[in-house]
């Protein structure tokens, strides 16, 4: 599901084509699966309501339709005529005159996409025509949201043009619907190359490392990212580019969702609307939710040119930890596999977002010191934190320096984070 108003800003803006327009080319009518209906019979019983009564050897005669452009229900199949919700000469103007001869015919007979055709009350589509959303909308009023989403999403899925006067249109009859106004659609345009432009620019996602939260911060907005700079240089480090997103949505891809924790100190992200749910329902005091940090694409998504990013979460710390770097995941499981526990892969971004890094280098294992250290052998926190980071991911806190186990060692000595 993606929203209309992001389909709408990804189809081509066109004057139409003057192409002398040649009906016949679309050959209409066709029983695809040779059962013996031909298009409008097999839209009639599709769409019928009750069982509908069909002679021999497909002409479908009474059933139940609802013509949904004006909300009038139908028993007679005489009243109700199929109409292509863009109409042949609308869609020839908009690119199908470029079209194959097997495109036109594909398109004047779909039947993959209830969208595509529907049955209506036939003054309605005399009335209707070859028109556009510019000329013509239908006259039971609610139903407009609907028509222009599935307008748009029937342009977007054949890869067709709308003109100016009729984006502006579409536009206009979607601001007066739900903001968050969704629709269906294929992987790709069935015809030619994605609309144009095909998507908007990724932006980078900066991320932050803090040593005293023991978690990190992502953020695609370079303003909150200078802010963290300038004012708090001592607790966030900051690592760069880490990966792109898309900071409106595109085809393809779902919101990454961002909480906040107090109690904790750090965030948390998840793809999951699910999971989003879950933490609302369950720990209203201790994350709050945050909206929608950016755009990526699910975790099972076939997008071609994408990564997965990969989750950890640690038990200290009690932070998640998040990577596109397969080097820097392989890092982690090899060297920090006691601190960081990983969750598997939690969505994608574009691949060429991805800075690369050098493949992992093996671990040296240091010898285990014993318990042979406590926090008074150490004049600062730093200290005893960087002798305490050296041997925990392979011995644990051998020590004991980390007395209510939350990974601050120490926490008496000078530096130390604020508990």
């Amino acid at each position: 599901m993606v929203l209309v108003s992001t389909l709408v800003e990804q189809l081509r803006v066109e004057a139409p084509a003057t192409v002398p327009y040649v009906r016949d080319l679309f050959f209409e009518g066709q029983d695809a699966d040779a059962d013996g209906c031909r298009t409008r019979q097999e839209v009639l019983l599709e769409e019928s309501q009750l069982d509908p009564v069909v002679d021999p050897p497909c002409t479908v005669t009474t059933g139940q339709w609802l013509s949904y452009y004006d909300n009038v229900l139908h028993v007679d199949s005489a009243a109700v005529e199929m109409d292509h919700l863009v109409a042949l000469k609308e869609a020839w103007v908009s690119g199908a005159w470029s079209w194959t001869d097997a495109q036109r015919q594909d398109y004047a007979n779909d039947l993959d996409d209830y969208r595509t055709l529907n049955m209506v009350t036939a003054s309605v589509n005399s009335a209707k025509a070859d028109k556009d959303p510019a000329s013509w909308l239908p006259s039971y009023l609610l139903v407009r949201c609907r028509y222009v989403a599935e307008w748009t999403a029937v342009k977007w899925r054949w890869n067709l043009s709308v003109d100016s006067a009729e984006k502006s249109a579409i536009l206009d009859v979607l601001a007066g619907c739900d903001g968050q106004l969704k629709t269906w659609l294929p992987d790709k345009p069935l015809n030619g190359q994605p609309p144009s432009p095909p998507l908007p620019d990724a932006v980078p996602v900066y991320r932050f490392w803090s040593p005293v939260y023991q978690g990190h911060f992502f953020t695609t907005d370079a303003h909150e990212r200078d802010q963290i700079l300038a004012r708090w240089p001592n607790i966030w480090t900051y690592e760069g580019q880490r990966y792109t997103a898309y900071a409106t949505q595109v085809a393809g891809t779902v919101p990454l969702y961002r909480f906040w924790s107090d109690q904790y100190a750090g965030h948390f992200y998840t793809a999951q609307q699910s999971e989003r749910d879950a933490v609302i329902a369950r720990w209203p005091g201790i994350w709050s939710y945050e909206g929608i940090a950016y755009y990526v694409y699910p975790a099972n998504s076939t997008q071609t040119d994408t990564v997965s990013v990969a989750r950890f979460w640690s038990e200290t710390a009690r932070h998640h930890f998040y990577t596109a770097d397969a080097a820097e995941r392989d890092g982690v499981l090899a060297r920090w596999w006691r601190t960081w526990t990983y969750e598997g892969d939690n969505f994608r971004v574009p691949a060429a977002g991805v800075p690369t890094s050098p493949a992992p280098a093996q671990p040296t294992v240091p010898a285990n010191p014993g318990d042979t250290k406590n926090c008074g052998d150490f004049a600062t926190y730093s200290e005893a934190k960087v002798w305490f980071d050296t041997y925990f991911p392979y011995y644990g806190d051998i020590a004991k320096l980390d007395g209510d186990n939350n990974g601050i060692p120490c926490e008496n000595l000078v530096g130390a984070p604020p508990r």
